[in-house]
């Protein structure tokens, strides 16, 4: 029966690749009319924006009027920190210019589609690598095709190829780089794979720095190999070529440190000052515990197959017979090592609102390798053996495969716990303030919080925003667009934090044009998907 199984699921892999890449063409939808994901999108879109349009400095500078800078500059800018940071007169986005740079010129030439051209690439290069490396290590088409299931259909990575967000090409480039080094296509990968593997995972840090960590680790890996090969099972570079790997991978991330400092005069960047600067060492290790519960609580609730990975060592010691290859220990090393120091430089609250553990993705198609190794072996076992075996592995893809095709890609679906939100989740409380917003000839926005300026503006670019947290500064902009000869503008509150001015008693809103006391007389438009919106007029009191 085993046989006939194996003799039809030789196919079985492409029909994968079709579902998958069906799929992630599908969840295309929930970007439609320029929706994002989250607001840390929006910014980068914004300067991708930017950068598409021929302006090519790395901050960001919106084209508005004289008078309307002039109110920025009075403090109704619509970005504060940590999102953009003001260095002089100047303002940068808190991430790397490097994922709006790549996006641009899709942008340029296709519109907001062009923005999912990278993250779509990313994700299918992930796939296609991860089938090479499976024919590379001689591996069952049943085994194969399970193992490639999980990566595809059984993991978060899938929702990630429908967002404009760097994390899966920054994974592409940190997968292709480790695997060069761990599975290369002969016994021992030649200087030129180290080389280009240790280019490929510095260049993962130019657009994630938790990439470090993994830079770290197979740094830590290959020097152990020199000094104490028998812990790796006889994982063993040699001086020269792990001198090869070091230096590639050390070289990528000093020119990426070298660019940092020219564009905001800091190596790390304006992150930078996120992370170090207004963060103490103790206060990182502090919340380093509580990262480490978030992560690993999301891990193994959207891929819970991790676990498997964790068994191989320990069904290795206990079972004589149970042999765990070189590679797959060097890379339970390093996936061990990535996984422990990771939640010590990430943000508090463990990357926000995500689908399943983003900072931890890297790690999904490096255990499935793991397991893949294990799994070939387990079912050349005795029947019960190989049946039980097969079984627990069908059950853990199963649940991933409801948990991230399903749950995320199909339903409207969030869990507060691990902060994930569905794509249909995201989509239906935005893209109607979107298709509103578009629609009003008003350009004007006045906001509680600059949350809305962030998902919004890059789907809106005839509008300008204006942050006003306070009855005053709302009559500053009042007083300043009555200098213009506008009469009304649009006030938008922000659902998810306190929005008490248009609650406000009229005498609260009311100011001075000349000899002339004028009235903010708010109209309610209604809540247009998640956001209560107001017409502001300007009228004699």
């Amino acid at each position: 029966m085993i046989k006939a199984m194996i003799k039809w699921t030789r196919l079985w892999p492409l029909a994968i690749f079709l579902i998958g890449g069906a799929l992630t063409l599908w969840l295309q939808i929930y970007s439609r009319n320029g929706v994002l994901f989250s607001g840390d999108a929006g910014l980068k879109a914004l300067l991708a924006q930017q950068l598409a349009g021929g302006n090519f400095s790395f901050d960001l500078q919106l084209s508005v009027d004289p008078w309307v800078e002039s109110l920025w500059r009075q403090g109704l800018y619509p970005f504060t920190p940590p999102f953009v940071y003001a260095q002089g007169s100047k303002h940068f986005i808190t991430f790397p210019f490097t994922f709006p740079a790549v996006t641009a010129p899709f942008y340029a030439l296709l519109g907001y589609r062009g923005l999912y051209v990278a993250p779509l690439a990313g994700l299918w290069l992930i796939w296609g690598r991860f089938y090479q490396i499976c024919r590379r290590l001689s591996l069952s088409p049943l085994v194969t095709t399970i193992s490639l299931t999980a990566v595809v259909l059984g993991s978060p990575l899938l929702l990630y190829g429908g967002m404009y967000w760097e994390h899966t090409l920054a994974v592409a480039l940190a997968f292709w780089g480790a695997t060069l080094v761990l599975f290369p296509k002969s016994m021992t990968p030649t200087v030129r794979e180290l080389a280009i593997g240790g280019m490929l995972m510095g260049l993962a840090v130019w657009f994630r720095p938790e990439f470090l960590c993994l830079i770290a680790a197979l740094g830590i890996v290959a020097s152990l190999g020199e000094l104490a090969p028998q812990w790796l099972g006889g994982f063993r570079l040699g001086f020269l070529k792990t001198v090869v790997l070091i230096g590639s991978m050390a070289g990528a991330v000093l020119t990426f440190f070298a660019l940092n400092f020219l564009v905001y005069g800091h190596p790390l960047g304006i992150h930078a000052i996120q992370i170090v600067e207004e963060s103490s060492l103790a206060q990182q290790l502090a919340q380093a515990k509580d990262n480490s519960i978030k992560l690993l609580t999301s891990l193994f609730r959207y891929f819970p197959m991790a676990g498997l990975a964790i068994a191989a060592p320990l069904m290795a010691h206990f079972k004589a017979d149970f042999k765990l290859p070189a590679s797959a220990k060097a890379l339970l090393i390093v996936g061990l090592f990535y996984a422990a120091s990771v939640p010590m430089i990430v943000p508090p609250g463990a990357g926000g609102k995500q689908w399943g553990p983003r900072f931890y993705l890297i790690l999904i198609p490096l255990a499935v390798l793991v397991i893949a190794q294990q799994l070939e072996v387990l079912i050349k076992y005795r029947p019960i053996t190989r049946w039980f075996s097969l079984g627990i592995f069908a059950l853990l893809l199963t649940i991933g495969i409801h948990a991230n095709a399903i749950q995320g890609g199909v339903r409207e679906y969030s869990h507060p716990q691990t902060q994930s939100v569905s794509l249909a989740q995201n989509y239906g409380p935005i893209a109607p303030m979107v298709k509103a917003t578009t629609a009003q000839p008003l350009p004007w926005i006045a906001m509680s919080h600059q949350f809305v300026a962030q998902q919004l503006w890059s789907s809106l670019p005839d509008k300008t925003f204006f942050l006003t947290e306070t009855p005053e500064t709302l009559k500053q902009l009042g007083a300043a667009l009555l200098l213009q000869g506008e009469s009304a503008f649009l006030y938008v509150c922000y659902p998810h934090r306190p929005c008490p001015i248009p609650e406000l008693e009229p005498e609260a809103l009311q100011l001075t044009s000349g000899d002339h006391l004028i009235q903010m007389k708010f109209n309610s438009l209604g809540t247009f998907g998640k956001y209560p919106t107001y017409e502001v007029v300007l009228q004699p009191s």
